[in-house]
């Protein structure tokens, strides 16, 4: 009597040792499966990555001069010319500031509810000036509406360039930056009123055509579309520049922007 309990845990061994067995290829298949899903997606990414933002490099530049910290010189011949691509060198551009023949162009993306775009604004800009006098640096500003949703950035931007279209535009963008300083922030949210008032104290002469411009499909598309060509090369963020081959996200020290300006300007025209 006592031997059957004995000979009834022998039986079970086998089919324990096969279901142990059975959980641990299963355990293995798991961990193949895993490891094979996180490296394709790894690579996917790499990929996207790769195929859209430019590869970048920090440190010193091609002629040996030791970059600003927070500046990143572009290094592939694919992302120079994504950035080449923003360069619209127009002499009548009114959204552009300089020569359009200086040998070092700063493309400008900014959002106008954007509170470090206006202190790069009030602290940094007015100190490129003397390189803008003297035929060294010519900015030209893009929109990146990263606000649109939030604080209807996108309709100053197309009263910014409604403005433009009547030679304020520059005025229209010190006036929004002096908006933003009395309102102790820089998110401004913007209506129809209030970026009219803008226009008016900027000299705005037409504000009827003014409102038109406002209005227009087309006035609008030029945001949107430069809005779609920041982000398809990776800018997601205001505000962001590129100074020839080099590229500067957020409002850092004027001491930043000249240092690379004057790093660029050695280099030569990158056009």
């Amino acid at each position: 009597m006592s031997e059957h309990p004995k000979s009834g845990r022998e039986k079970k061994k086998p089919v324990l040792i096969a279901l142990l067995v059975l959980l641990a290829l299963a355990f293995l298949v798991l961990v193949f499966f895993i490891a094979y899903y996180m490296g394709s997606a790894k690579n996917n990414t790499t990929a996207q990555e790769s195929s859209s933002a430019p590869k970048t490099s920090a440190s010193t530049s091609q002629n040996g001069s030791e970059l600003p910290q927070g500046v990143n010189q572009i290094t592939d011949e694919q992302g120079k010319k994504l950035i080449k691509s923003f360069y619209r060198s127009d002499p009548k551009d009114s959204r552009a500031i300089g020569d359009p023949n200086a040998p070092v162009t700063m493309v400008q993306f900014s959002d106008f509810s954007c509170p470090l775009c206006y202190q790069y604004e009030s602290t940094v800009f007015k100190q490129l000036k003397p390189y803008i006098d003297n035929g060294t640096l010519r900015i030209e500003f893009n929109n990146l509406s990263i606000f649109a949703a939030q604080y209807r950035s996108d309709l100053a931007a197309t009263g910014a360039i409604a403005a433009s279209k009547q030679g304020k535009f520059w005025q229209f963008l010190e006036q929004a930056t002096q908006l933003a300083t009395k309102q102790g922030g820089g998110h401004i949210n913007w209506d129809d009123q209030l970026v009219t008032q803008l226009a008016k104290s900027s000299g705005v002469s037409d504000l009827t055509q003014f409102n038109k411009d406002l209005k227009s499909a087309d006035t609008r598309k030029i945001v949107e579309d430069e809005s779609t060509h920041a982000r398809s090369v990776g800018i997601n963020g205001t505000p962001a520049f590129f100074i020839n081959d080099y590229f500067i996200s957020g409002s850092l020290p004027a001491e930043t922007f000249i240092k690379t300006i004057e790093i660029a300007a050695k280099q030569g025209n990158n056009k």
